[in-house]
């Protein structure tokens, strides 16, 4: 990979210049300063928190780290992490301070390393993002730099309050082009299919009319026993080891490393998680077993991780797979979000599906989201409602 080198000065009236450059290790604890300043105690990005995890990051070629400073003190902060294997990046935690806002930091921040690593370098296909709800600014901002809107992510992290957050993601001609068409996917994604299709061109899909081992809900889902192993290094150092089979073949979780293992007493399913304690969010990245029944798994993990006092649970299934699809909604794992082009193997780039599962009542009264993002919205509640309420008065025996 070629040396970064970023640099841009921004001159406002009235102000000092702001230079906007890559971070350096003796800018972590003024960096720690500015998310204290902004969220208080409450943002739990463990890059962010943990001064080790930052240490590497900066110093790693794998990410772009950009600071504002103005007169000594960092004003703006972002972070892209790029997968240069599988020619992906995600750009998060952007963060001004409140007085700077009126310089378009944020935007020039994204767009340098935007600009740097899909022209100038050609490093990676695609960026995404997730933003935050609680006002209109980071959807705005993505959207001005040409992101597409994919979905959302509902009560995904539990703060204050539960927050629902935005994906959206970039797309050059080459991932575009290298992506694999005729996605097969069941009726009730199709919907989101649809709402991306809009934005971005994509060709019809095959819809799946497909029945599992548990869509009749009147059938109940056996658990599995899971036992927890929560210790990061054996679990880190457990996962590079370990070979992914069966269903977990077709799940894709990017920019997740895992730090909790849920494993049945024979060994015969052993599930690779990340999960955050802070904001109760957890994401299955993984594992293996020898179940017959994708949903046997999910009921399984939202059982475990809803009695670790998880609010949320999520997997990503690639969208050619519509059995395994049709497991997760069996599951109650609901559709929230299609992404194009997520996952790449070999030469090819395949679409993925986010299905998630929230613990926590439904609340949106705080959350502010912009056009389509809406749609995204009402699609999930409308099969939220199908899976959760609507059930009793189908099954109801007269």
């Amino acid at each position: 990979m070629a040396q970064k080198k970023i640099e841009r000065v921004i001159r406002a009236e009235g102000k000092s210049d702001v230079v906007i450059r890559l971070a350096k290790v003796q800018d972590m604890r003024r960096i720690q300063m500015l998310y204290a300043e902004v969220y208080g105690g409450s943002y739990s990005i463990p890059i962010v928190t943990d001064k080790e995890k930052m240490r590497r990051a900066i110093e790693d070629n794998e990410y772009y780290w950009l600071v504002a400073e103005c007169q000594g003190r960092v004003v703006g902060s972002l972070v892209y992490a790029l997968d240069l294997h599988y020619r992906n990046s995600k750009a998060f935690g952007a963060v001004v301070s409140q007085e700077f806002r009126k310089l378009d930091l944020a935007y020039t921040m994204m767009k340098l390393v935007l600009d740097d690593i899909t022209h100038n370098k050609d490093l990676v296909d695609l960026v995404y993002a997730t933003t935050r709800t609680a006002n209109y600014a980071p959807q705005k901002l993505t959207e001005s730099l040409g992101f597409i809107k994919l979905g959302i992510f509902p009560n995904s992290n539990r703060l204050q309050y539960n927050e629902t957050h935005c994906l959206t993601a970039y797309f050059t001609e080459r991932a575009l082009q290298r992506r694999r068409q005729r996605p097969r996917i069941i009726p009730e994604v199709e919907p989101f299919y649809d709402i991306v299709r809009r934005q971005v061109n994509l060709d019809k899909p095959q819809i799946k009319k497909v029945e599992g081992m548990y869509s009749d809900h009147k059938v109940k889902i056996p658990l599995l026993h899971f036992e927890a192993i929560n210790a990061p290094e054996f679990v880190k150092n457990r996962w590079r080891k370990t070979r992914p089979n069966s269903f977990f073949d077709h799940i894709f979780m990017p920019f997740h490393e895992p730090n909790l293992i849920l494993i049945t007493p024979d060994q015969g399913t052993e599930v690779y998680l990340t999960v955050n304690m802070k904001d109760k969010y957890s994401v299955v990245v993984g594992g293996v077993t020898d179940q017959k029944s994708f949903a046997v798994v999910l009921e399984s993990i939202a059982q475990k991780v809803s009695q670790m006092d998880m609010g949320y649970v999520e997997v990503i299934i690639d969208g050619y797979s519509p059995a395994i699809q049709r497991d997760a909604l069996d599951a109650r794992f609901i559709p929230s979000a299609y992404f194009p082009c997520a996952k790449r193997m070999g030469g090819k780039r395949y679409d993925c599906i986010v299905f998630s599962r929230t613990f926590d009542i439904l609340d949106f009264r705080n959350v502010k989201i912009i056009s389509l993002y809406k749609n995204f919205l009402k699609e999930y509640l409308k099969l939220w409602r199908e899976n959760y309420i609507e059930l009793v008065f189908k099954t109801e025996t007269k």
